[in-house]
């Protein structure tokens, strides 16, 4: 058997494959190269076991999938986010995580947009932390619905343009600003647009929904 780069791969041991080392190598291998390359065949190349030994842990790619994503959600995003203090900065800290983690495994965004995409334990328990920050907030069930699917879309969003192009990114805004007719308010902040980043917009969307919610529930 060999690895990718043609470099023989040694077998491991009887008994060594667990759950555990499965999973840590699939993240291994979705983080640098994303989930598209995450395959039965390439996972057991790359732990050293046949496909037959992988598949009484694994039943398919699909589960494969879903352990990772399971893995990055419970390990990666919600053991780090406060579970008491200021309910601002606890949002604020997921949706950083959010970003930061699941942005870090090329393909992922398009996975969890996906319809009927499985959802495990690891990414129902980050739903049920950004649902209870939200009624720590203050929020009835009503309000904390909604705002829950703005949250999703501020972040996942968020994602899926940086993923796919950012019709709001830096460049292009300045770009507008070189036409001939553009306002002069447009040509007057072109300096600022260039100098603004994907991260100070996700920073100020964050800003303006916890000012949302904050008037919301003091009013």
């Amino acid at each position: 058997m060999s690895t990718p780069t043609g470099e023989p791969k040694a077998r491991s041991p009887w008994g060594a494959l667990n759950r555990d080392r499965i999973i840590a190598a699939a993240q291994d291998i979705a983080r640098r190269e994303g989930l598209e390359a995450l395959t039965i065949r390439r996972l057991a190349t790359d732990l050293g076991v046949s496909r037959m030994a992988l598949y009484r842990h694994v039943p398919d790619k699909e589960a494969l999938v879903g352990l990772t994503l399971d893995a990055i959600a419970r390990q990666d995003i919600v053991p780090p986010v406060p579970e008491t203090g200021p309910w601002p900065q606890r949002l604020r800290a997921l949706a950083l995580g959010m970003h930061r983690e699941l942005g870090a495994y090329p393909g992922t965004i398009d996975v969890l947009t996906t319809p009927h995409t499985h959802h495990g334990p690891g990414p129902l328990r980050l739903v049920e932390t950004i649902l209870t920050i939200l009624t720590d907030a203050g929020l009835d069930e009503r309000d904390t619905a909604r705002y829950y699917l703005v949250f999703l879309d501020l972040v996942l969003g968020r994602l899926q343009r940086e993923a796919h192009g950012d019709p709001i990114a830096n460049h292009r805004q300045a770009t507008i600003a070189t036409e001939p007719d553009a306002p002069d308010q447009l040509r007057a902040i072109e300096p600022h647009l260039r100098r603004l980043t994907p991260e100070d917009v996700f920073h100020t969307e964050l800003d303006m929904l916890i000012a949302a919610i904050t008037t919301h529930t003091h009013h």
